[in-house]
């Protein structure tokens, strides 16, 4: 109900972490027994999926962890598929595939990268690129809803691991974890660009953010967030993603393992829902790409339909008030108004409100700080342009 209340509308969460870090989720009788379900511990977990369907939360359903990825083949002898994953698969499925809102994500940090034993022993060998192919086309051939399949993976990984699923019919998008918040930006771009050149867009969704011991602080710790907003939660949202889930770490307070409190983020909450209401109500974000190449400062964010509508975000900067940003435009008359990310609300009129093109024309001063970070919406006014070419390189 918290969560709601601010606004959150996705949860991630794993349903079996036998010799993972956590070691007290599973859907059986006991962590040993695959083939017998606790039927009242799963119709506990269908009571809060089914208050989450009424409070609009979408259930992002991990099924397993880089520590058990292939425990269930190797205790069938090392098959390539085990019987029992398959009834796993199955049972949850069966059980809770009606819900409204559903992503299935067959592993965290999906594909270890040492193809030997790990710490936990043989079952975190990793799955291998055919597993997973075949895992996501079994998900798909018992859902009867085609809910979307995604996997996670291990920050670097990206390159080793979505390369061999881009175009695979089974599969609908990324679930990322990067270790530099710096990254995010340029890695969901890179997804969105790799899957629709293969035919097949996917959705890029930013899941885990490193470093592992730190994730995003508590309030407490890191009241305005600035570094997550600006790199993670803009960096995806402007670059086409689809949004953002949040990790907390291991070395603070309300922890990954140990938290008992969603309120120690409740500033980061807020942050994200005003993103979220920024587009939702600001932007035909379905028609509109990346656009950086459109503005002058490098460090910016642009999401556009060419000659019609462009958002730029601002990055906040504290080595002083940057130079005005510029923007360029077709032979056409725009507005120009702004959007405060930290508080949300109405569009603003910063020092400038009509802009002409064609070239490159200056955004103006944002209406309040400009060291804050600031979005910019600039609106197609009068009659659309007749050409709308690149911008110059």
């Amino acid at each position: 109900n918290y969560l709601a209340s601010k606004g959150v509308n996705s949860v991630y969460f794993l349903t079996m972490n036998v010799e993972g870090d956590g070691k007290d989720v599973w859907p059986w009788r006991t962590d040993e027994d695959r083939f017998r379900f606790d039927c009242s511990k799963l119709d506990q977990w269908e009571i809060v999926f089914s208050h989450m369907d009424r409070l609009g939360i979408a259930l992002h359903v991990v099924l397993t962890v880089t520590e058990n990825e292939s425990m269930m083949e190797l205790e069938e002898g090392g098959v390539f598929f085990a019987e029992r994953r398959k009834l796993y698969y199955r049972e949850l499925v069966a059980r809770f595939g009606h819900h409204r809102a559903i992503v299935w994500n067959l592993g965290e940090e999906n594909g270890w990268d040492d193809r030997g034993k790990n710490s936990t022993g043989n079952s975190g060998l990793p799955n291998s690129h055919e597993q997973r192919q075949a895992f996501a086309d079994y998900l798909r051939a018992v859902d009867p809803f085609d809910r979307p399949i995604v996997v996670h993976t291990l920050p670097g990984r990206q390159d080793d691991i979505y390369p061999h699923l881009l175009g695979h019919a089974s599969f609908e998008g990324a679930s990322l974890q990067i270790h530099h918040a710096e990254d995010i930006h340029g890695e969901t771009l890179k997804w969105i660009e790799r899957s629709g050149k293969k035919g097949r867009q996917w959705v890029v969704n930013f899941d885990e953010l490193g470093p592992a011991e730190h994730g995003v602080l508590p309030d407490a710790e890191d009241p305005d967030h600035d570094g997550v907003r600006h790199h993670a939660l803009w960096g995806n949202l402007m670059a086409g993603g689809g949004g953002c889930e949040w990790y907390f770490g291991y070395k603070h307070a309300h922890n990954d393992l140990g938290l008992e409190d969603f309120r120690s983020r409740d500033r980061m909450w807020d942050l994200t829902r005003h993103a979220v209401e920024f587009f939702r109500t600001q932007l035909p974000f379905p028609q509109m790409s990346s656009a950086d190449a459109y503005v002058t400062r490098e460090d910016a964010y642009a999401l556009a339909t060419p000659g019609r509508l462009y958002a730029v975000y601002l990055p906040p900067t504290r080595a002083g008030a940057p130079e005005p940003t510029e923007v360029w435009l077709p032979e056409a008359e725009y507005t120009v108004r702004w959007y405060d990310p930290r508080g949300g609300g109405p569009l603003q009129d910063g020092s400038a409100t009509t802009l002409r093109g064609p070239g490159h024309q200056s955004l103006g001063v944002p209406p309040g700080d400009p060291t804050d970070d600031w979005v910019a919406v600039v609106r197609l006014s009068g009659r659309p342009p007749k050409d709308v070419p690149p911008p110059p390189q």
